[in-house]
């Protein structure tokens, strides 16, 4: 089968995955559900804020370290990715809410441990080459994004917060909407020398999740503009990292 029908076949599988019933122990009425899921995300990336500043740190030393060294680090940036994926799978999409009881966003709970199974399946694979070449200019457009997202200035009350302090103590690296266009960013920079497979289903799952987000604007009660702009970078480079095989020959 061509890498490309093996693509689709893993899209359509990741797709019907976000089908999946979100579980509540306690009576759901159907109208409730965006504020079910409203109040899970509320919850989560406050619970866990306390590790920003110690991921924020330890990215940026990683990023410096496979900068540096490129392939001596590459496993440790693929584990590093992969275990916070794993992580966020579990610790955004599961909550004890007072109104709902135990709730578990089972579609996201999925869809995002498959993107960490696929990172730490790298580890083994090790088909990501982070050697850093000069590349056309266009190509460097992902890293306003990746640091709106790195960055990802909000308050707790979801207004606008550009405190320099958010640089180390953001929902970046608690949760997964900020994480994954930083880590499909480092992919698309060094591609073609890519885990195709890596790149696409972090991409597709990123795109799914980030369209969820655009429509929430709409359909969630209390989600705002600034919450749909801080999720752009989610949306533009999950786009990107589908598409980046077109725009770039691998023999560039």
């Amino acid at each position: 089968m061509k890498e490309s029908r093996k693509l689709l076949l893993v899209f359509m599988i990741l797709f019907i995955f976000i089908f999946l019933p979100t579980f509540a122990s306690l009576p759901v009425a159907t109208n409730e559900i965006m504020l079910l899921i409203r109040d899970v995300l509320s919850q989560t990336s406050i619970a866990y804020s306390w590790l920003g500043p110690l991921i924020h740190v330890t990215t940026i030393m990683l990023f410096i370290a496979v900068y540096r060294y490129g392939l001596k680090i590459g496993r440790a940036v693929d584990a590093y990715f992969g275990i916070l994926f794993v992580f966020f799978a579990f610790s955004n999409n599961i909550a004890v809410t007072e109104k709902y009881g135990l709730v578990v966003i089972t579609g996201n709970l999925v869809l995002i441990l498959i993107v960490g199974l696929f990172w730490i399946w790298e580890v083994f694979r090790s088909e990501n080459v982070y050697v850093f070449q000069s590349l056309p200019a266009w190509r460097y457009w992902v890293l306003p994004f990746a640091i709106l997202a790195f960055w990802f200035p909000m308050s707790s009350d979801f207004s606008p917060d550009f405190s320099p302090l958010l640089l180390l103590a953001s929902s970046f690296g608690v949760m997964f909407c900020p994480t994954a266009p930083v880590a499909i960013a480092l992919l698309t920079l060094i591609y073609p020398r890519v885990n195709v497979y890596v790149l696409s289903v972090t991409s597709f799952v990123g795109f799914l999740i980030g369209l969820f987000n655009a429509i929430s604007l709409f359909i969630m009660p209390g989600y705002t503009l600034w919450i749909l702009i801080l999720h752009t970078p989610l949306i533009f480079i999950s786009i990107y990292g589908l598409i980046i095989t077109r725009l770039v020959k691998k023999d560039s």
